[in-house]
């Protein structure tokens, strides 16, 4: 019995070193378990560190790349706006280029004013008074709308600061003038007036002045103010402020005064001319000036007129300039030597003058009946030619320093619509008496032309654009 005790303690200790070797074991085996669990977890947390850095990284690059990109689209627009303005103040000629040299100032026109009868006798009393003859008398009070003419005005300032008017460029006269704050006339209180007690650079003169129209006379005193223009400043320039205005004349006008371009010889008073003062005061350093008129489509730019220079590529392309000399320093008169109405020549050699102030082409009886011949128009008492608007018409050629400027037929009548509807059509040569032959607007439309006053001589170039 001592035995068997001592062999069941001995296998009971045996099965108790068994159990704890196998719980050592078991314990041994989970605690790698959980090392290799744990480097697993590490290396996995490692690599999703290491996934989620670098997609921070390439989210950042990429956020850098939007923001650059964004900015380069940015300039880019910015860019591409400001070439596209520059584009449309080329075309426009909506800015200003000035500098010590030339400047250059656009023209506006208005495009489909009415014209009644009235006006055509304003103008063409204008005229008969400006150059000493006279027309026939026109009558009728039809009321005419123009849609193939314009009116040609530009922008100029007076006084410190501004004052802002709206002129007619006018190279058959030589006086500025717009209307003064004492003038009680219906055309001084349909436009801007000028307040000398509003300029701190006005300097009195109140000498008389007084021009001649066919309706009356302008009046007024004149003034020395600084006026700019195209960006140019001419310092105590004399002026004329109207006190009246007298008839319809200016009433119905589109501007509010008159810029003279001609020559100090035929400016009331003496008065030194602008481009005068201009060229004396190193404002452009070449005394010259040149026009260049456009029409047709909707905008309201109609041209330029460049100070102190004779580059008018933007017009006139590659055509060079034919010049005449001045024959008469008053007006811009020259010697056209022929004119023709498609191979009828009706005009030798005859004295014209070029006139930016009316936007008539007159011609002396004897050649006015020849043209009418030719076209086949149907002349009026009151020194107009009618025709039907589908009538075709020969080109004209004027012939000046032995070059041919041709103007197509069909710019040299005017559509004109009455007021019952009715569509017809006016030659764009009126008659006069006597010479000189007037080259307004209707010719001057289709060629650049320079006034040089250094050289007392008259340029034309065709010009590239459709008129």
């Amino acid at each position: 019995r001592s035995m068997r005790c001592r062999i069941l303690v001995l296998c009971a200790f045996i099965c108790l070193l068994v159990i704890l070797t196998e719980a050592r074991q078991r314990k041994v085996n989970h605690s790698a378990d959980r090392r290799s669990l744990a480097v697993r977890s590490g290396h996995r947390n490692e690599r999703s560190s290491a996934l989620h850095g670098r997609g921070l990284a390439a989210r950042s690059r990429n956020q850098r790349k939007r923001r650059l990109n964004a900015a380069k689209r940015s300039r880019r627009k910015r860019n591409l706006a400001r070439k596209s303005n520059r584009k449309i103040r080329a075309k426009t000629e909506s800015i200003v280029r000035s500098d010590s040299s030339y400047a250059t100032l656009p023209l506006d026109f208005q495009q489909n004013f009415v014209r009644t009868t009235d006006n055509l006798r304003s103008e063409k009393a204008f005229l008969a008074n400006r150059y000493g003859f006279s027309f026939a008398k026109s009558s009728g009070t039809a009321t005419l709308k123009n849609t193939a003419n314009m009116e040609y005005t530009c922008k100029m300032n007076i006084g410190t600061p501004k004052q802002k008017f709206t002129v007619l460029p006018d190279t058959g006269s030589s006086n500025i003038w717009v209307p003064g704050p004492h003038c009680k006339s219906k055309a001084c209180k349909k436009h801007k007036q000028y307040h000398p007690a509003k300029s701190s650079t006005y300097v009195k003169n109140g000498k008389s002045f007084a021009i001649t129209y066919g309706s009356g006379s302008v009046a007024g005193v004149l003034a020395k103010d600084t006026v700019r223009i195209a960006g140019l400043v001419v310092t105590n320039q004399t002026f004329a402020m109207t006190t009246k205005e007298p008839g319809t004349t200016f009433v119905t006008s589109n501007f509010d005064g008159i810029l003279g371009l001609g020559y100090r010889s035929i400016a009331v008073d003496n008065v030194k001319t602008l481009v005068q003062n201009m060229c004396s005061e190193d404002v452009i350093t070449s005394c010259k000036f040149a026009i260049c008129m456009k029409g047709g489509g909707s905008s309201s730019r109609g041209g330029a007129i460049i100070f102190g220079s004779s580059n008018t590529s933007a017009y006139s392309g590659s055509n060079s300039y034919t010049y005449t000399p001045v024959t008469k320093k008053g007006y811009w008169q020259f010697t056209l030597q022929d004119i023709y109405v498609g191979g009828t020549k009706v005009s030798g050699s005859v004295q014209a003058i070029v006139d930016s102030g009316t936007s008539l082409i007159t011609a002396p009886t004897a050649i006015y009946n020849k043209i009418n011949k030719v076209i086949g128009c149907r002349a009026t008492s009151s020194g107009e030619c009618w025709m039907k608007c589908a009538k075709k018409i020969p080109d004209f050629t004027f012939v000046i320093a032995g070059k041919k400027f041709v103007v197509k037929g069909n710019k040299m009548k005017l559509k004109v619509r009455t007021n019952r509807g009715r569509t017809v059509c006016i030659s764009a040569v009126t008659e006069v008496p006597d010479e000189p032959v007037i080259l307004g607007d209707a010719f001057i439309r289709h060629f650049c032309t320079e006034f040089d006053l250094a050289n007392n001589r008259i340029g034309f170039a065709a010009t590239t654009y459709s008129t």
